[in-house]
Parts: structure tokens; C-alpha cells; sequence
């Protein structure tokens, strides 16, 4: 799966223009994982690295999966640098391309970069943040038009085409919802009009929360009934394949890992709250003390919706 075009992602409908790296990696096989030549970052680890590199007739394959390999890398800010990404990607394009390749594989990423900036630069445009159609519309052209000056017309169509083209249908969608002279079942034909036009691989992408939806709710059911593990991962497995299967178990036993960790700091901590022989001070510096031999300073942020 894909990631949802820039309309969805970059708040193009609601208002702020933010180009935004994060990826639901569970749901995203790929042909090929990157060199692994640093540990994934807390938030990351679990997930399989989405987008790939390749080469096409001896050239540098230039098309959404590199783009989507820029994503998750940068999806990493926060908990590395920039700097630090980009010295691990530079490397991984090292290893895995000819030298001559390997150079425009770099180049292209620093101008994915340099997009990047531009286009946060003009979200703040007070004309572009209206929650209007005609809005949106601006946005998603004055993006495009940014995009010119750092990408040629061979550039723009492989990073960006399948994303232009979920874009466009998303654009379509809203003008046909917001149309008022429309009746509901005009609505629905146009809709389904829209469905039977699209590329099986975008349509795919737009039915895929639903799946995962439907999904999450036939595994609810089936643990309430007394599933095990080794049933949900068939019946996963039967739905997504047997490598999302295999994530998704990896993610659940994550989640019960965590679950489990949370309950002894809990337990832990109550009992530090309830120790009259320490003034405040101590017992905030207990408490630090538990935290940090518990959990990371990435995993601390979450406690607060844990505690009491």
C-alpha cells in the first residue's frame, strides 16, 4: 500500500499546508528493505522501511517507491537529525547503487529537502489556509507550481505522478460531495463513476481503511470467541498475507509487552505516591528515576496518558 496522496496528508482540505512523512509501515510490504545501516529509530522499530531503490534500463529508477523511501527516512526527525538522516541515506545509496547513481539518488533527496522547506514557507500564506474547495484547489496548484523549480518534467511525473493522481481524485470526490444541486443518488453515480475510472492500484488504496477497519473488527470478535494467536494470524494472513500477518502479530505482541510494562510502573509508582517518608522533592526524584530506568524519553511522553 501506498501512502494517501499530499490532499489527505498535507491537510489540503482543512486548512494548514504540512507536508507530513509519517507511515503506517505495517501495512506497507515492499519489494525490497533498505540496508539497514542504523537502528531504526523507538518510534519505528516493529515496521518494515517503506519505499525501495532500483534501477530502470541502467538508470536510476525515479518514481514513487524512491519518494516513499525519502518519506520514512525523514519520518525519523525528531528522534535523529537531519544531518544524521542524511548521512544514512547517503551511505545506503552508496551501497546499494553504482557510484553514478548512487550520486543522483543523493541529489534528488536534497532537493526533496529543499521542496520540502518551500513548500512549509508557503503554507504560511494566509490566502492558502482558508477550509474552502476553492482553496484547497490553490493549494494543490501553488504546490505543484512550486514543485517545477526544484524537479524537471521526467522528476515531477515518477516521484510525484501516483500521488498527482490520488490527489486529483480526492479533488474530484470533495467537488461532487459539496455539490448542492446534486441529488444523493446523482452523487452516488458520479462517485461510482469515479471508481470505475480509476487505476485498480489507486482504488486500492482508497478501499484500504475500510479493509483495515473490517479487519480489526473480525479479530475483536475473534479473540472475544477464544481465538489464539495462531488463529488470528490465519485469519490475517487469509485477509492481508502472511507478511502483514506476520507484523501485525509482531505489533500485538508489542502492545502486550507495553501493556505489561505499564502495569508495573503503574504498581510501582503507587507506591511511591504512597510513601509518607519522602518529602516532594524526593519523591519527584523517585519517580524521575522510575521513568528512566523504565522507558525512554520517547516512551516517557506517553506515560501522562496512563497515569491517574
Amino acid at each position: 500500500m501506498k501512502q494517501a496522496g499530499l490532499l489527505k496528508r498535507s491537510g489540503l482540505v482543512g486548512g494548514g499546508l504540512i507536508v507530513c512523512g509519517a507511515i503506517w509501515a505495517m501495512w506497507h510490504p515492499t519489494a525490497a528493505s533498505p540496508v539497514a545501516l542504523m537502528a531504526p529509530v523507538a518510534s519505528q522499530r516493529g515496521s518494515v522501511a517503506d519505499g525501495a531503490v532500483s534501477t530502470d534500463l541502467g538508470r536510476l529508477a525515479v518514481n514513487d517507491a524512491l519518494r516513499r523511501r525519502f518519506d520514512y527516512a525523514l519520518a525519523a526527525l525528531g528522534e535523529r537529525s537531519l544531518a544524521q538522516i542524511t548521512a544514512s541515506l547517503d551511505a545506503a545509496f552508496d551501497a546499494e547503487l553504482a557510484p553514478p547513481l548512487a550520486t543522483e539518488a543523493k541529489r534528488l533527496f536534497r532537493q526533496y529537502l529543499a521542496y520540502r522547506d518551500a513548500i512549509e514557507a508557503m503554507s504560511q500564506d494566509s490566502r492558502l489556509k482558508a477550509g474552502t474547495l476553492a482553496a484547497a484547489r490553490a493549494r494543490m496548484l501553488a504546490m505543484r507550481t512550486v514543485r517545477a523549480r526544484f524537479f524537471n518534467s521526467r522528476e515531477q511525473a515518477g516521484l510525484f505522478g501516483w500521488q498527482d493522481a490520488y490527489d486529483d481524485d480526492a479533488m474530484a470526490r470533495l467537488e461532487i460531495e459539496q455539490d448542492a444541486t446534486l441529488s444523493l443518488k446523482a452523487r452516488q453515480q458520479r462517485l461510482a463513476e469515479l471508481d470505475r475510472n480509476l487505476p485498480p492500484e489507486i482504488l486500492a488504496e482508497r478501499q484500504a481503511p475500510v479493509r483495515q477497519l473490517v479487519l480489526a473488527d473480525a479479530v475483536r470478535t475473534a479473540r472475544a470467541q477464544g481465538a489464539d494467536d495462531a488463529a488470528v494470524y490465519r485469519l490475517r494472513a487469509a485477509n492481508v498475507g502472511e507478511e502483514a500477518a506476520t507484523r501485525l502479530a509482531a505489533v500485538d505482541q508489542e502492545e502486550r509487552d507495553w501493556q505489561q510494562r505499564i502495569k508495573g510502573y503503574l504498581q510501582d509508582r503507587a507506591a511511591i505516591l504512597a510513601d509518607k517518608t519522602m518529602d516532594e522533592t524526593a519523591r519527584a526524584d523517585r519517580l524521575q528515576q522510575l521513568r528512566d530506568a523504565r522507558f525512554d524519553a520517547l516512551e516517557q511522553k506517553r506515560l501522562a496518558a496512563y497515569e491517574p
